[in-house]
């Protein structure tokens, strides 16, 4: 009897995994309407977004020359910078190389589309 209920046991766990391999597999639904993906591309631009405003040669001069004197390790250095139109012309002299490429990076940060010209010196250490 054992026999006979263990058989049909398996035969019906047999049966129950060969409907459900029939049936297609569970799938997460999409997380939006595909109508909605297709409009993706149309969206309006962000109109709440600030229009970016371009900063006079003497307001990015000012700026690059605060952010010299406001920076504890160009202390001690005597970096200037003029700034036109087209380029950033940085003058000075500093102690160490570390100095010299710090005071680019803060050029070039501030500079926009303007090139920076390096004619910083650097004082020899011994």
């Amino acid at each position: 009897m054992k026999y006979v209920l263990s058989c049909a046991v398996l035969f019906l766990a047999t049966m129950a995994v060969a409907q459900m391999q029939g049936q297609p597999p569970y799938q997460t639904p999409p997380a939006f309407p595909e109508d909605r993906q297709s409009r993706r591309g149309h969206m309006p631009p962000d109109t709440q977004a600030p229009v970016p405003q371009a900063m006079s040669s003497k307001q990015v001069q000012g700026q690059i020359v605060k952010q010299f004197r406001d920076e504890p390790d160009l202390s001690g250095t005597n970096i200037d910078a003029r700034v036109d139109d087209n380029s950033v012309v940085l003058t000075g002299t500093v102690n160490s190389m570390a100095q010299r490429d710090l005071a680019i990076r803060i050029a070039q940060s501030n500079a926009g589309d303007r090139t920076v010209v390096d004619r910083i010196k650097v004082q020899q250490q011994i």
